[in-house]
C-alpha cells in the first residue's frame, strides 16, 4: 500500500527528466523515494516515522522544483505528480508507521514476539512456543506419573 506511491514516484520523478520541460534533478529525488520505500521496510517505529517525514519533505522540494521549472512541458506535470505521490507515500509512512509489516519481523524468536507485546492467551501457541524454545512438553506428564 505504501510501496505503490513510492515506486511510482520514483517512475515518474525520473521519467520527468526524459521529457520536456522537466526539472532536471528528478533523477536524485527518485532515489530518494526508491530509498524511501527501502527504508520503509526496513526499519519500524520512530525510524519508520523518520523516513516517512524525509520522504514527504522530498516530495515538497520536488513540487517546489516542477512548479518553478521554465516552461509548461510534459516533464514539469510529471515531475509534479512524482512529488504528490512522494508526499502521499511520506504521510501513510509516518500514519501507518505501527500497523505496516517490519523485515524480518516473521523471524523473531516466541519471547521476542511476546516482549513485544503478543497479546495471544491460546494454549496450543504456547506449546508450540515452548517447543521453538527447546522446553519438552512431556516432561511435566513423565515427572507426574513417578
Amino acid at each position: 500500500m505504501v510501496l505503490l506511491p513510492l515506486l511510482g514516484a520514483a517512475a515518474a520523478l525520473w521519467g520527468s527528466t526524459r521529457l520536456d520541460g522537466g526539472p532536471g534533478s528528478g533523477t536524485g529525488l527518485a532515489l530518494v523515494a526508491l530509498a524511501g520505500a527501502g527504508g520503509a521496510i526496513a526499519v519500524g517505529g520512530w525510524g519508520r516515522r523518520v523516513v516517512g517525514a524525509l520522504v514527504a519533505v522530498a516530495g515538497l522540494l520536488a513540487g517546489w522544483r516542477a512548479l518553478a521549472a521554465d516552461g509548461a512541458g510534459a516533464g514539469r506535470w510529471v515531475a509534479l505528480l512524482g512529488a504528490v505521490l512522494l508526499v502521499v507515500a511520506g504521510v501513510l509512512v509516518v500514519r501507518l508507521a505501527t500497523r505496516l509489516p517490519t523485515m524480518g519481523a516473521r523471524y523473531a524468536s516466541p519471547a521476542a514476539r511476546r516482549a513485544s507485546g503478543d497479546p495471544d492467551g491460546d494454549p496450543d501457541k504456547d506449546l508450540w512456543d515452548g517447543l521453538s524454545e527447546g522446553r519438552d512438553p512431556t516432561a511435566a506428564e513423565v515427572e507426574d506419573e513417578r
